[in-house]
C-alpha cells in the first residue's frame, strides 16, 4: 500500500490540491491530510497504519514539519519496519541505493548540526562570561533590599511583614537569609 501524507497551511487549499495531485500521480491509495494547526495528528495516524512492504509518500521533506534530526529518526523508524519512504519533488526513494545513502548522509548532517550548535552555545556562554554576564534569572532582591530586609528582621519585625515591604516572598527571604538568620531575629 502507498500512503500519501499532505501538510499545508489551514487556509491554503491550492497547496493541498497540488500535493494531492502529485501524490495521486505517485500512485498513493490512501491519503492523510494535516493542516498547520493539527500538529501532526494525521502524520501519527499515517505512520501507525504502515506495515512491512508499504510505502510512505510525501511531496517534499519539508511537508513532514520536522527538523533534520526528526526526519532522520522518522526515516530510521520506517526502515526498521521495512517501510519505503518517497519524497517525490526531492527525488528521494529509500528503496534505491541512492535513497538509502541519502538517509545516511542526512544522519551525519544531523549529528554534525548538533555538535556545531553545542559549540556555538559554549562559545556564546564563554563570551558572555568574559563580559561579566551570567545566565539565569536575575536576583529578585537587590543588595540594598536584602540589607533592608536583614535590618528589619534583626529589629524584630515578622518575616511576613518584611516580605511585603521589600516586595518579595517569605520563601525567598528564608532561602536568601537562611532560616537560622531569620529565626534568630
Amino acid at each position: 500500500m502507498k500512503a500519501g501524507y499532505i501538510r499545508c497551511a489551514a487556509t491554503d487549499s491550492k497547496d493541498a490540491d497540488a500535493q494531492m495531485a502529485l501524490l495521486q500521480q505517485a500512485g498513493c491509495e490512501r491519503f492523510f491530510v494535516d493542516d498547520a494547526h493539527a500538529k501532526g495528528a494525521k502524520l501519527s495516524g499515517a505512520l501507525a497504519s504502515l506495515g512491512a512492504g508499504d510505502t510512505f509518500v510525501v511531496a517534499k521533506f519539508d511537508r513532514l514539519g520536522k527538523p533534520i534530526k526528526g526526519v532522520v529518526d522518522l526515516l530510521n523508524d520506517l526502515a526498521a519496519r521495512s517501510v519505503t519512504f518517497v519524497a517525490v519533488e526531492d527525488a528521494v526513494d529509500t528503496s534505491t541505493p541512492v535513497g538509502r545513502h541519502l538517509v545516511h548522509v542526512m544522519a551525519r548532517l544531523a549529528a554534525m548540526d548538533k555538535v556545531l550548535r553545542n559549540e556555538r552555545t559554549k562559545a556564546s556562554l564563554a563570551i558572555a562570561k568574559s563580559k561579566g554576564r551570567t545566565g539565569g534569572r536575575p536576583p529578585s532582591l537587590t543588595p540594598e533590599k536584602l540589607q533592608e530586609a536583614r535590618n528589619l528582621i534583626d529589629g524584630g519585625m515578622p518575616v511576613r511583614a518584611v516580605a511585603r515591604i521589600v516586595g518579595s516572598s517569605q520563601a525567598t527571604l528564608y532561602r536568601v537569609l537562611g532560616p537560622k538568620t531569620v529565626d534568630e531575629g
